[in-house]
């Protein structure tokens, strides 16, 4: 991307929850207190990346939309690209045939796609007040997705890979049974199987005339009382069985939107040669980087960002070999010696390694996401086995903070398959390393009080303060390593691994308490240093 193209970052109003369709048009009215009325000549792309990341805490301090994507083709020197060079690839061919206006996605998707220009109908896409990518999905997946319509569309007949439709109506995370009752759904044929699919939603784009609209309805209206669903309050007013609709049919935004949309023209690109992928959970970045082929080969993704060729072991000695773990993914990693090993149960592992520095050598028995870790032998840990077991199915990820003037590091530990948002009055009801957390705060000796937030009522794994704070990152990996194996070793009999008596205490943080004591600054510090040593 040319430097000469400016670059905001706009945020929220403090206490306010807009929503994409309500962040979309606070971000265009910011735009346009610069650039007045020239902001409608101007082509913008708009990449909703904040939230608290919750399903996916490792990306939770900076964002989802710095999550490293390491394609062999956007690298430049040992820089890894991030979900932002991504988004500037993808989208920068659209600018071409789409004219001035907003071009809406989320930090945590990718899209990837076959276009041919020459078989576009420029005219009428130019034309447009709305363009909406499409991509065939199972039907199972438009269950959790917002669904295209058409009045005509025959799957057998689509003679080019891209095809530019009317659309008859936008269904927003329909049953199946619905979909096929409005025609949504078409029949695709492959390997002499037939199976359902339907054309499923992704990014967007508004063009100059919809954006003084609503900007014009925005300004009589903010603050909003609500969060304003571009998705589910802007799409499903467009369509050409919208153009009949009412505001009294409906009870939420859609009733003021309609008047904006119902006579907009709306064509949507159906990219018959595309794929849409989520990475928004800790599962769904695990399987995509780790397992998915189709995902790996089509960004040519490098499985091995590190200094070191070779840094992994099987535990079955005939499972040996010389070539790089097939489900293993490590990114800007440091091993300080060839002789530092992880032993890995099989071949079968998914492991994400990323941003971490190893010194030691230890085990892993199952699936596992070590993210900004410092794994070295500690003086104030005593070790008690050879191969220190690094528990499965588990994300750690560690975190610098600020805490009373004093800088710490805080190591957090979920399942990967955690309900992060889960929020319930009673601690038996929330589980964690396999125990409900009733019973892991009697196993570390933590009383409820010492784990819940003041005043709150509820509580979740995004709040439960259960993570100790240390003035090392190895010296914190440890304690919450220590903290996992008292919990498990009572389910399995298990042995302790480490002693962490010798270490300093400090008082427990929740990731909530992290995101807000976080010092950026360290982690960006501690990112650069990673990544010198690396280049050396």
């Amino acid at each position: 991307m040319s430097l000469e193209v400016p670059v905001l970052v706009v945020a929220d109003p403090d206490g306010e929850k807009l929503g994409v369709g309500g962040s979309t048009l606070h971000i265009m009215k910011e735009l346009l207190k610069d650039y007045d009325d020239n902001l409608y000549s101007k082509k913008i792309l708009i990449i909703h990346s904040g939230g608290s990341s919750q399903r996916l805490p490792s990306y939770s301090v900076l964002g989802k939309i710095f999550t490293p994507v390491p394609c062999t083709e956007l690298r430049i020197d040992h820089t890894i690209p991030q979900m932002l060079d991504l988004k500037f690839a993808m989208y920068l061919p659209f600018s071409q045939f789409l004219g001035p206006g907003v071009f809406i996605t989320c930090a945590d998707d990718i899209e990837t796609y076959v276009l041919e220009p020459d078989a576009l109908d420029l005219q009428m896409l130019k034309s447009a007040d709305v363009v909406a990518l499409a991509h065939p999905s199972d039907i199972e997946v438009g269950e959790g997705h917002g669904v295209y319509v058409f009045d005509h569309y025959n799957s057998g007949q689509a003679p080019f890979v891209n095809t530019t439709q009317d659309c008859k109506e936008v269904l927003q995370k329909p049953s199946k049974s619905v979909m096929r009752e409005r025609g949504a759904v078409f029949l695709k044929e492959e390997n002499g199987k037939q199976s359902e699919q339907v054309w499923s939603d992704s990014v967007f784009w508004l063009g100059e005339r919809v954006c003084r609209k609503l900007l014009a309805w925005y300004a009589g209206k903010s603050p909003i009382s609500s969060e304003l669903d571009a998705y589910a309050h802007f799409l499903p007013c467009l369509g050409t069985k919208m153009k009949d609709a009412e505001s009294c049919e409906f009870s939420d935004f859609r009733a003021e939107m309609l008047p904006i949309f119902k006579d907009c023209s709306f064509k949507v690109l159906l990219l018959n040669d595309s794929r849409f992928y989520h990475l928004g959970t800790m599962e769904e970045y695990m399987y995509h980087l780790t397992s998915f082929e189709d995902f790996i080969s089509e960004l040519s993704l490098l499985r091995n960002n590190s200094n070191c060729t070779m840094p992994f072991s099987f535990k079955d000695m005939s499972e040996a070999k010389k070539t790089f773990p097939s489900r293993v993914m490590v990114t800007e990693t440091y091993f300080t010696s060839p002789s530092v090993k992880i032993v890995l149960e099989s071949d079968k592992t998914q492991m994400i390694l990323e941003y971490c520095q190893v010194s030691m050598s230890f085990y892993t028995s199952g699936n596992l996401i070590l993210s900004n870790c410092v794994i070295k032998e500690c003086s104030s840990v005593a070790y008690k086995c050879q191969n220190v077991d690094i528990f499965h199915n588990l994300l750690y990820h560690t975190v610098p903070i600020t805490f009373n003037g004093q800088l710490l590091y805080v190591t957090v530990a979920f399942d990967l398959t955690a309900d992060m948002k889960k929020r319930c009055k009673n601690l038996s009801d929330i589980m964690i390393f396999g125990s409900n957390l009733n019973e892991t705060l009697h196993v570390l000796g933590y009383k409820e009080s010492d784990v819940r937030t003041n005043g709150d009522p509820f509580i979740s794994l995004w709040t439960a303060k259960l993570f100790m704070g240390s003035q090392s990152p190895e010296e914190s990996f440890w304690l919450t390593h220590n903290a996992i194996n008292q919990v498990i070793s009572l389910q399995r009999n298990m042995v302790m691994q480490t002693d962490v008596s010798g270490c300093s205490k400090s008082p427990l943080f929740s990731m909530k308490d992290i995101i807000k004591l976080k010092a950026l600054d360290v982690f960006i510090k501690d990112r650069n240093n990673l990544l010198s040593l690396n280049c050396s």
